[in-house]
C-alpha cells in the first residue's frame, strides 16, 4: 500500500487533482523579508552551483540594490543576524560568521495557510542546521507566532514549498532536500491542498530554481526539472507556463525569478529570453544583478522571502 494514500489533500496523481477554483481563496503574500549579507561567502560545496571567489564589495551591492527594488513593491522587513544572534546567547547554534549561506532566507520557514505564524525549516545539510534558528529569535522578538514539523525529516522551507498565488494550495518540491513526507503532514496539520514535485536531479536541489508561479494561471518553469508526473500536474493547474530552457534555469536562475503582485517580476538582469517571454505575456520586470550570489546557488527568490 502506497504510504500517501491515507491523505485526501496530497496530490500525488496527477489524475487525482481537482479544478483551481475548487481550493479556497488565499490572498497573496505582501511582505518580504531579507536577512543581512554580512557574512556572504563560499566556504563550501552542498550544490553543483557554489564555486569561491566572491566578492564581498559586489555582493553587498547587489543585495543593498534587490532590497532597494521590493521597497517599491512590498513591505519590506530585514533580518540582521549580528543583532538576532547577540539575543541567541543562550542558545547552542553556530555563530552567523560560520553561516555563510544564511542570508537565503526564504528556506528558514514557511508562511502558515492563514498568516498567523510560521512553520519552521528543517535543513538538510549540516552546514545550513542552524539558520532557522535566527529566524525563530527575529520571530520571538516580534512576537510572531512558529511552529515546527511534528516528523524529523528535511523540510528546507518556501526554498522548496510555494504557495499558489490566490489560492489555498502548496506546491512542494521534494527529493534533493526536502522529504515527501514533510508535505504529508503540512496537508493533514493545516487542511491545505499540496501538489508534490519530484525534482529530478540535483541541479535542481530547491524548486524555486526550477518553478516560479507568477499569478493564478501563470509559472515559469524548466520541464527539466520534473517527471511527466510532475509535469502533466502543472499543465492541470496553469493555464500559461512560460518555459525555459536547463541552461536558462541552471546558468542565469531564471527560474529563480519573484512576483508578488502578479503583475510585476523581479529576475536576474541576465535572463534575455525570459525577460522577453515574461514581457510578451504583458508582465513588467524589474532586473537586478545577482551574479555573486549565483555563486552560491541562489538569485532573487533566495533572498526575498515572501510573507
Amino acid at each position: 500500500m502506497c504510504l500517501f494514500t491515507m491523505t485526501d489533500n496530497l496530490y500525488v496523481d496527477p489524475n487525482a487533482l481537482p479544478p483551481l477554483d475548487s481550493f479556497s481563496r488565499r490572498s497573496r503574500d505582501e511582505s518580504v523579508l531579507f536577512t543581512t549579507p554580512t557574512h556572504f561567502s563560499v566556504d563550501y560545496e552542498i550544490n553543483p552551483y557554489m564555486v569561491s571567489g566572491v566578492d564581498s564589495s559586489t555582493a553587498n551591492q547587489q543585495w543593498h540594490d534587490l532590497v532597494s527594488r521590493y521597497e517599491d513593491l512590498a513591505d519590506v522587513s530585514i533580518m540582521d543576524v549580528d543583532a538576532v544572534w547577540d539575543d541567541l546567547s543562550e542558545v547552542e547554534v553556530a555563530p552567523p560568521g560560520e553561516l555563510p549561506d544564511i542570508t537565503f532566507c526564504s528556506n528558514h520557514a514557511l508562511s502558515l495557510p492563514d498568516r498567523d505564524g510560521f512553520l519552521l525549516a528543517q535543513m538538510a545539510t549540516e552546514e545550513r542546521h542552524d539558520e532557522p534558528a535566527y529566524f525563530k529569535q527575529w520571530c520571538t522578538n516580534r512576537d510572531i507566532p512558529t511552529e515546527q514539523l511534528r516528523t524529523d525529516v528535511p523540510f528546507e522551507g518556501c526554498g522548496d514549498a510555494r504557495w499558489h498565488p490566490g489560492r489555498r494550495l502548496l506546491w512542494g518540491g521534494y527529493g534533493p532536500r526536502t522529504d515527501l513526507e514533510a508535505y504529508r503532514e503540512i496537508a493533514d496539520r493545516y487542511d491545505v491542498g499540496v501538489v508534490p514535485l519530484e525534482l529530478t536531479d540535483d541541479s535542481y536541489y530547491h524548486l524555486d530554481v526550477c518553478f516560479s508561479a507568477i499569478d493564478e494561471q501563470t509559472a515559469v518553469v524548466c520541464p527539466d526539472a520534473f517527471t511527466d508526473a510532475g509535469r502533466e500536474k502543472l499543465d492541470t493547474l496553469f493555464e500559461t507556463l512560460i518555459e525555459v530552457s536547463p541552461e536558462a534555469a541552471q546558468d542565469h536562475f531564471a527560474c529563480n525569478c519573484h512576483s508578488l503582485s502578479g503583475d510585476v517580476v523581479v529576475i536576474e538582469e541576465s535572463n534575455h529570453q525570459t525577460i522577453h517571454a515574461l514581457e510578451s505575456h504583458g508582465y513588467e520586470t524589474l532586473h537586478v544583478s545577482t551574479d555573486e550570489f549565483m555563486k552560491a546557488g541562489g538569485s532573487v527568490a533566495c533572498m526575498a522571502f515572501p510573507y
